[in-house]
Parts: structure tokens; sequence; C-alpha cells
């Protein structure tokens, strides 16, 4: 019997309006900065000679608008899935790093030891390693032997990849979260999910030119 390996590129939207504005967004749905469409025409410049059989993108603008440019010269319209939107975060959402620190304080500390805890209004952490669950399995089922794009956000990402590769909730804490349009990659073979690259944004490297 012959076993494929199906291959995932995970990919951090790029700079939207609020992180430019270094605010945490979850839910809310800021496009594109000028900037984050610039990163993401590198990242497809990058990326279009890679073979790629599909692309999914979370149904956040940020997301979607990082995978339509990503898709043109591939070819490939992306299909959108909810379930790869960030995680809600509740009333962390439009704040600063700074504010959550100062008004926040055990919540904010919360994120060394896994991720973020005790926030008000913010979607239970159980319910969004469900969703990251549910969508790999989706993608594995429909898509065996193949590669696919993922544009999503760096948290929901960072679970994903806690929860593919079956680290503890610990895991959180020692990964880290990738820049915009920054590239992660997995190998899944007969269900067993390798993390072969974290964190990529070579492609950036241009905007310094």
């Amino acid at each position: 019997m012959q076993f494929m390996t199906t291959r995932l590129i995970f990919i951090r939207h790029g700079q939207s309006t609020w992180n430019e504005a270094r605010r945490w967004q979850g839910h809310a749905d800021p496009p594109l900065s000028d900037n984050g469409r610039r990163q993401a025409q590198l990242l497809a410049r990058r990326l279009s000679t890679w073979s790629i059989d599909h692309i999914y993108a979370s149904d956040l603008m940020r997301a979607s608008e990082t995978a339509a440019i990503l898709g043109a010269p591939l070819g490939i319209q992306p299909a959108i899935d909810p379930d790869w939107r960030e995680r809600g975060f509740g009333a962390l959402e439009g704040l600063t790093s700074e504010e959550i620190e100062a008004r926040y304080p055990e919540v904010w500390a919360s994120r060394l030891n896994g991720p973020i805890m005790g926030v008000s209004g913010a979607e239970e952490q159980a319910d969004v390693a469900a969703r990251a669950v549910a969508a790999c399995d989706r993608l594995l089922s429909r898509h065996p032997g193949k590669t696919i794009a993922v544009v999503s956000h760096g948290g929901m990402i960072l679970t994903t990849l806690v929860q593919l590769l079956r680290l503890p909730p610990s895991g959180h804490a020692f990964l880290s979260v990738g820049g915009n349009t920054s590239i992660s990659h997995v190998t899944v073979d007969q269900g067993h999910a390798r993390l072969t690259g974290l964190n990529d944004a070579a492609h950036l490297e241009l905007l310094l030119d």
C-alpha cells in the first residue's frame, strides 16, 4: 500500500490597519494596510513558482485579501472557511499590548505558560482547538497527497501547530507567532505530522531594498 504525504503551508495574513496600530484584533475585521498589500504581493511573487494545489483562507478581510493576492498568479481561487478565523479575544480586541498589560496584568502574564486565559468575552481556547482540528481533518480528507496553503492568523496558526504536533497547551508558550505573511510548513504522513519550517518571511527582505 502506498502512503501519500500531504503538505500544509500555513501563512499569516499581511499587515492590517490594526496591526499597523499595534491593536489586538481577534474577530474584529480591519482590512489590509497599504504595507500589508505590499507584503502580500511579495509573498505571491515568492510562491508563484511553488507547487500549490489549493488555497484556503479565514473569512476575515485581512486573511481573505491576502489569499486573493496570493492566488492570482497561481490561478487559484481561495476557498473561504470561517474555521480558520482568529480566536475571539473579547475585551482585549482593539487594545494595544501595552494597554492589555496595564489593564489586565494577570491575563497578560498567562501567555508565558500557554494560551492567554481569563479574558472576559473571549472565545474558549478549547473551542479554538476544536476548530483547528476540524479544519485540518477536512483538508486531509479532501486533499490527500496534495499541497494546501492556508492563510490564517497568528494565534490560530499557533493553536493549529500545537494540535497537529500533539503538544501540550504549554506549546503555545514554546512556539512563536510569526510576523505578517510568515510561512510555516507541516507534512502529514500516515497521520504523523512533522514541522518542517517555522515563521519564514524571507520574501519581506525585499521591502528593505
